[in-house]
């Protein structure tokens, strides 16, 4: 298992390294860092708190889910998991590190740990979901100005993405599907913790509570796509809001793919694909970018320190306000 993980490790450093160098050699690293040298710090302030805010309104949309699930936790203790879960897949180069931690916060004042995994495996889909939405309306609503070839790759992207993840979200038993072929001839306690997790799925995909979930992050994604035009501003680039909302949530999803450090150089490859064919010169797209890094970076330190700082709830402080016995696991 180490030996796995330390492989893991090892395959993103050189994923990142890799990228990054690419971009070096295929723009001028001084005009990067010009525009980096010249950060006006009240747009900069302005992107980090709004990215503090679509943060906390996601953990509250991610704690819904949760007692959808049949779990519930204390505000005040989902919020500070959702923000120490960004904080850990920040600064630790574990896969999935982050979301792993807020399951394992949860089981511990629960004793719900596959309620949990199904409340966060709901709440990601609902991210990638909504951003991919809001991608889809821009490439329609910017249409007729994007290179025809470049429009259709993006519609057929956002689009198809979207529907295959609502998909998922209201019909659970497909993870089931996926899964189950992947543990044939495991030992059967495999097999229950799978069909444990998909029927908590099934209980918190209800449409009601998906509708709901998806209103406030799709809100908190549209916040987030923001935090890259104060970025530009930030650095002094003039940028249509369309354009940012055409390619950040490709971006978006590029960046949050476990196959590098962060999103680091895989955020910024992603930026001067989608950006420079909508007008934004490459140096720029890369500055942008890293700047959205930092501000993400910066933002998951509430996160680190509430991590140093904060204590779980006992077992009996846990929120299971109309949660019965039965929805809980042993």
């Amino acid at each position: 298992m180490m030996r796995r993980r330390g492989v893991t490790i090892l395959v993103k450093v050189v994923v990142t390294a890799a990228v990054l160098g690419v971009l070096l050699t295929r723009l001028d690293p001084g005009e990067v860092a010009g525009l980096l040298a010249g950060v006006r710090l009240a747009p900069f302030l302005m992107a980090v708190g709004l990215l503090a805010a679509s943060h906390a309104a996601v953990a509250l949309a991610w704690r819904r889910m949760l007692q959808a699930a049949g779990v519930g936790v204390p505000v005040e203790h989902a919020v500070r998991l959702y923000f120490v879960g960004l904080f850990l897949n920040n600064f630790f180069l574990g896969s999935l590190g982050g979301d792993s931690y807020r399951v394992w916060g949860v089981h511990r004042v629960t004793a719900a740990g596959r309620r949990a995994l199904a409340g966060t495996i709901l709440e990601r889909l609902a991210g990638v979901v909504t951003l991919l939405l809001l991608g889809a309306v821009a490439v329609l609503a910017y249409g007729p100005s994007l290179p025809s070839g470049y429009r259709l790759t993006l519609a057929l992207m956002t689009g198809g993405g979207a529907a295959v993840g609502l998909l998922l979200m209201l019909a659970p038993g497909l993870f089931a599907r996926l899964a189950m072929p992947l543990v044939k001839g495991s030992r059967g306690r495999l097999r229950e913790r799978i069909l444990g997790v998909t029927e908590a799925l099934h209980q918190a995909g209800r449409p009601a509570v998906v509708a709901a979930v998806l209103l406030v992050v799709l809100a908190a994604q549209g916040v987030r796509i923001w935090t890259h035009w104060w970025c530009a501003r930030a650095l002094g680039i003039e940028v249509d809001p369309g354009t940012l909302f055409v390619a950040v949530p490709l971006i978006a999803v590029a960046a949050g793919l476990p196959i590098s450090v962060g999103g680091l150089g895989v955020r910024e490859g992603s930026g001067v694909l989608l950006l420079t064919p909508l007008g934004m010169a490459r140096s720029e797209a890369v500055a942008m970018e890293f700047l959205a890094w930092v501000v993400g970076v910066i933002t998951s330190l509430f996160g680190g320190l509430a991590f140093l700082t904060g204590r779980d709830p006992a077992p009996a402080q846990a929120d299971l306000t109309g949660i019965t016995d039965e929805g809980r696991e042993t």
